[in-house]
């Protein structure tokens, strides 16, 4: 991936002498593009159907979404599968035959439609905002529940208390009342 800077340049642009202002970012090949590249990478059959977004949009992604690769570091090849259930990780076609026994395999493109947009960015905030407010109700619930059982837990005590001190007094009466009697 390209590193981010004030002025994006073009990753396809970069060698030459005078290298290209970055003008959309490429979600597929995560690449920068000028307006030239971007006029062919729109046209060309095998990249016409890429999503791309502005370089504005693309800086505004969390860091994390930014550093993430489309590339295998191991095979240094395209991720195009998800493996599912126990791995739930992409994986690039030479990783799968490697991973036979792992059933529940799909096209990444199915799992990451649009995953790398200002909009699901948006929506992931929203949905751990949500998340983190039923975090606090459930933690100021658990904090009531303590609370409330440790006052139970005191006055419990205090009845424990207060039975143990009347019992030590009735068998300190009967101990004095038994000592009384074997006296006379």
């Amino acid at each position: 991936m390209s590193s981010s800077s004030c002025k994006d340049t073009c990753s396809l642009c970069q060698d030459d002498v005078v290298p290209s202002q970055a003008v959309t970012w490429c979600t597929e090949f995560d690449v920068f593009l000028c307006m030239d590249c971007d006029k062919h990478h729109k046209k060309s059959p095998s990249s016409k159907c890429h999503k791309i977004m502005s370089t504005e949009d693309y800086h505004k992604l969390p860091a994390f979404m930014q550093e993430k690769s489309s590339q295998c570091q191991k095979h240094n090849k395209k991720f195009e599968l998800y493996r599912g259930s126990f791995h739930t990780c992409p994986c690039c076609v030479q990783r799968v035959t490697k991973h036979q026994k792992c059933q529940d395999i799909k096209p990444l493109s199915d799992i990451i439609t649009n995953v790398k947009s200002p909009v699901s960015v948006q929506q992931i905030e929203k949905d751990l905002k949500v998340l983190k407010e039923n975090f606090d109700k459930i933690v100021k619930y658990f904090k009531r529940r303590i609370d409330k059982n440790n006052m139970q837990k005191t006055a419990a005590n205090e009845v424990l208390r207060t039975t143990r001190k009347s019992i030590d007094d009735y068998l300190n009466r009967l101990e004095q009342q038994i000592l009384g009697d074997l006296e006379s």
